[in-house]
């Protein structure tokens, strides 16, 4: 076969281009949070958390809270705000009240697009006092303006007779939970929050591994104690239950501190992996009463004699 490439001398003038088809990432749709016309005010008060803090004061002694937010594109925006018995008194774009997260540069493509605050009462405390706080962030996102309105905070000064009858739940969470709008995977992002309950050791459970002799006397191979614990949390509104139970539980680290006076031991920080969660719904009222149950992270009490 011979092959002759020939010049083209006059070539046809292609005036339009090729239709071609790019599949991109779409945008997620943005659901609206369902509203009653109903007023609550006129049957029920306002939830309101109560947070502590003294200045210079030891870490169980100071509360903090966390807010996280999520951009879609880059013209989106999130303006975080402090507001004080109803009137705003500062805007928590940088590190004075706590830690401002505009994006995490070490994260994913999704991640860098996330703005959130850690508020570390402690510093509120020191500059604004005692009093009724709530956080407020105006939103743009996908051109639809909203406004997230958190739940009331009572800020007042540490003192074992005030924090008793609560507990303070603190997680890490690092991970993606498959129905959250947040891949958490890295980020090592710290929660916390208290609620009016009680965290007590339960019991223990024992197991052992034994061998019989040829005299049928038992002989220890290994013991082990199971610690089991549990918490109950009172009249908590569903925007606190659905956090502990469908985001806090599911941590990497669960820790709890109990502010209980009359408990028969001092409980801080103990780390704590959940067994199960049992809810109680009051009637005529829009809280819940949870008990959860708790065995030790650190699963170390063991015997062995080999």
């Amino acid at each position: 076969m011979i092959t002759i490439q020939l010049p083209d001398t006059n070539p046809h003038t292609f005036g339009s281009g090729l239709a071609t088809k790019v599949k991109g990432e779409s945008l997620p749709e943005i659901i609206s949070i369902p509203v009653s016309d109903f007023c609550y005010c006129e049957v029920e008060c306002d939830y309101v958390g109560n947070v502590f803090a003294e200045v210079g004061g030891e870490d169980y002694k100071n509360d903090k809270s966390q807010f996280l937010f999520r951009r879609f594109i880059s013209s989106d925006t999130v303006a975080i705000e402090l507001w004080k018995n109803g009137v705003k008194i500062e805007d928590l774009n940088n590190n004075t009240y706590g830690t401002f997260f505009n994006g995490f540069a070490s994260g994913n493509a999704e991640q860098q697009m996330y703005v959130g605050y850690l508020l570390e009462w402690e510093e509120v405390y020191n500059v604004y006092g005692g009093g009724e706080y709530q956080i407020k962030a105006e939103l743009s996102v996908i051109g639809v303006a909203s406004t997230f309105e958190s739940e009331l905070y009572k800020l007042m000064g540490y003192s074992d007779i005030a924090a008793d009858g609560t507990v303070r739940i603190e997680s890490v969470q690092n991970g993606n939970i498959m129905s959250s709008i947040f891949d958490f995977t890295g980020l090592e992002w710290y929660q916390s929050v208290r609620v009016r309950g009680r965290f007590f050791e339960e019991g223990e459970d024992f197991e052992k591994i034994i061998y019989k002799t040829q005299e049928h006397k038992q002989k220890q191979v290994q013991d082990k104690i199971i610690e089991n614990w549990t918490l109950e949390a009172d009249l908590i509104p569903r925007s606190i239950s659905e956090f502990i139970t469908k985001n806090a539980v599911l941590s990497n680290s669960f820790n709890v501190t109990d502010y209980n006076i009359m408990s028969e031991q001092i409980l801080r920080k103990i780390e704590v992996a959940p067994e199960s969660i049992e809810k109680t719904r009051i009637q005529d009222n829009r809280t819940s009463n949870y008990i959860i149950k708790f065995t030790s992270r650190n699963d170390n009490i063991i015997k062995r004699n080999f």
